[in-house]
């Protein structure tokens, strides 16, 4: 306790002893004035508590510790460093805050808080030495850890000092300031590097005065924000489009929005509005939400290629082949063979491992080599016999079941349609 040196309850007589009154004004006056004292002496210390301890700001030569927060205007985003569910890796990212709700499911909880910006998705730290800082010589945001380089976050020349602002949009802006602290100009911002989700005024598509282009890169898998299989962007060649695309091929194509207006009915009843841009400077889709919106994001690329509530409003380019794959049902126990295994170099996760069996014909079962983290792929062709068993060394298998009361089509590929550019044309930042 704070006043543990220094404060000594008072402590009245007996209880069989006669208490006067003068001394039991005197006792209540000397219990009150401690108490006075007590509250100022707390209202003092209150006051002297650091800044830092809840700011939206980072100056040159603080360092954001492991464990330390950025807290946006209002409180609506946190930026700190995490850890993926699953995972000891840790990342730093920013995150939409909403208090832990003990009446759901631990599972919910994490979507609800899961980052929508993470600044070293590919580069781990494998421990919690990590601390984000402004370098002193250049000015440009770092990761500095235990055992490796420092993480360079940005790349920008600045004139003077520099300083970092976490927005209450979410959106991390690293600032050139003037001599006197106040903000000259916009060196950064995180908005143009967005990760597997799109925040109100993010923007995807393409500057066509420099080149830059923003997109939507999904995460590898539940247990890793390493760039996954999925991309969702626009092709500035077909005007007011959505696409997906897995690994360089169509994946998913939004409707077509009539004068560059996109209309979801589910989603504009919401309180979203959503519109494609096009100038001679730019090209991008983009969206806003009503004040009255208390929960983002609505568009997340997931690491199976989904993308929220926009997912519903296009089409998916699935291949048909012999059989009419309507649903994936997952069995413990083991396949009676081995499958066809992939290499490791492929970087295959479980969303491609069922991307490929749907390409194969004659694929029946696909599995993630690597079940701790959902990577690696081996698919089983037709013959291929399933065992059900409780024996600890099982695995989860996927079973590809044919829509019943559907006639067999012809076997065909995963094409691209013409006029739309491969995800390959797209460039990496």
């Amino acid at each position: 306790m704070l006043w543990a040196d220094s404060y000594h309850p008072l402590h009245l007589s007996s209880p069989g002893s006669l208490i006067s009154a003068k001394y039991t004004h005197s006792l209540l006056m000397a219990i009150e004035r401690r108490i006075d004292l007590l509250f100022s002496f707390s209202f003092f210390v209150l006051l002297m508590r650091p800044c830092c301890s809840q700011t939206d700001k980072l100056l040159r030569g603080q360092h954001l510790k492991d464990g330390d927060e950025l807290v946006s205007a209002f409180g609506y985003f946190r930026m700190g460093f995490f850890s993926p569910d699953g995972s000891e890796n840790r990342y730093l990212g920013v995150w939409y805050y909403r208090p832990t709700d003990p009446s759901v499911f631990d599972y919910y909880n994490s979507e609800r808080n899961k980052p929508v910006w993470v600044a070293n998705r590919n580069n781990p730290i494998l421990d919690k030495s990590g601390s984000l800082t402004i370098d002193s010589t250049d000015g440009n945001l770092k990761i500095l850890h235990n055992g490796g380089n420092p993480i360079v976050i940005t790349s920008v020349k600045a004139d003077g000092n520099t300083s970092a602002s976490l927005l209450k949009t979410g959106n991390l802006v690293l600032y050139e300031m003037n001599s006197d602290g106040s903000e000259r100009r916009e060196l950064w911002q995180s908005f143009d590097y967005p990760t597997d989700t799109l925040l109100p005024g993010m923007k995807l598509g393409i500057n066509l005065q420099t080149g830059h282009q923003w997109f939507l890169q999904s995460w590898i898998s539940d247990f890793s924000p390493a760039q996954g299989s999925y991309t969702l962007g626009i092709d500035p060649n077909v005007p007011n489009q959505l696409i997906i695309w897995w690994r360089g091929d169509v994946y998913w194509t939004s409707e077509i929005w009539p004068k560059g207006w996109f209309h979801s009915y589910s989603l504009v009843s919401d309180g979203y509005n959503f519109g494609y841009t096009s100038s001679e400077h730019e090209k991008y889709f983009n969206y806003s939400a009503n004040e009255t919106i208390t929960s983002f994001p609505v568009l997340r690329l997931t690491a199976n290629g989904l993308s929220g509530a926009l997912y519903a409003d296009g089409i998916v380019k699935s291949p048909s082949c012999s059989k009419d794959f309507s649903y994936i049902e997952y069995k413990y126990g083991f396949m009676n063979g081995d499958g066809f295994k992939f290499k490791e170099s492929d970087n295959m996760t479980l969303s491609d491992c069922k991307v490929k069996c749907f390409q194969n014909c004659s694929c029946v079962a696909y599995a993630s080599i690597n079940e701790s983290n959902d990577t690696g792929c081996e698919i089983w062709s037709s013959g291929t016999k399933f065992t059900v068993t409780s024996i600890t060394d099982r695995r989860i298998i996927f079973m590809a079941r044919e829509a019943k009361g559907k006639s067999a089509s012809k076997s065909k590929c995963l094409t691209r349609r013409k006029g739309i550019a491969k995800q390959k044309d797209l460039q990496q930042f």
